[in-house]
């Protein structure tokens, strides 16, 4: 079988477009880097396999949907621990010793809280703060209305505001 020219241009703008996007929600869902690279190749290879099925129109929530499958199925298999990095943390320079350990002391905190956040709240939040999607893109990705992804980072804001004992 011979793959068509246009198949091949379509496909590598799609992985081009989507790649980090989709590698990004599989971290926030994993906390595991090495796992989501992993991942994101196999929603691209289903992808491809399942390019003539695709329609443009619902393409960023397809690949969501596959990337959210793919996870699931890995999780069944191991459980993950999250373990996110804050790169603020690591800018920091010339503090006192005892800055530095209240400050790993709060980022411990921060993952912490971040990791026990419900796994919607958990994945739209980190969407939204590191990647920094819109509630629209948000939304878009997961087929949900806006007022849905605002309830979920009230949510999560206000878990993190009463786990931190501060305003976020």
């Amino acid at each position: 079988m011979r793959i068509e020219e246009g198949s091949k241009n379509w496909f590598k703008g799609v992985f081009d477009n989507y790649y980090e996007y989709i590698r990004n929600y599989l971290f926030y869902l994993s906390g595991d880097i090495k796992l989501s690279e992993d991942l994101v190749q196999d929603v691209f290879l289903q992808l491809w396999e399942n390019r003539k099925k695709v329609k443009e129109e619902t393409l960023r929530s397809y690949l969501f949907t596959i990337a959210r499958n793919c996870y699931f199925k890995d999780y069944r298999k191991q459980k993950s621990h999250l373990k996110f990095k804050s790169g603020y943390f690591e800018k920091v320079e010339n503090e006192s010793p005892e800055f530095l350990l209240e400050l790993k002391e709060f980022d411990t905190k921060l993952q912490k809280t971040i990791s026990d956040l419900p796994e919607k709240c958990r994945t739209i939040y980190l969407m939204n703060r590191i990647d920094e999607m819109t509630y629209q893109e948000i939304a878009d990705s997961f087929q949900l209305t806006i007022k849905a992804i605002e309830k979920q980072m009230s949510k999560a804001l206000s878990i993190l505001r009463n786990e931190l004992g501060m305003k976020i």
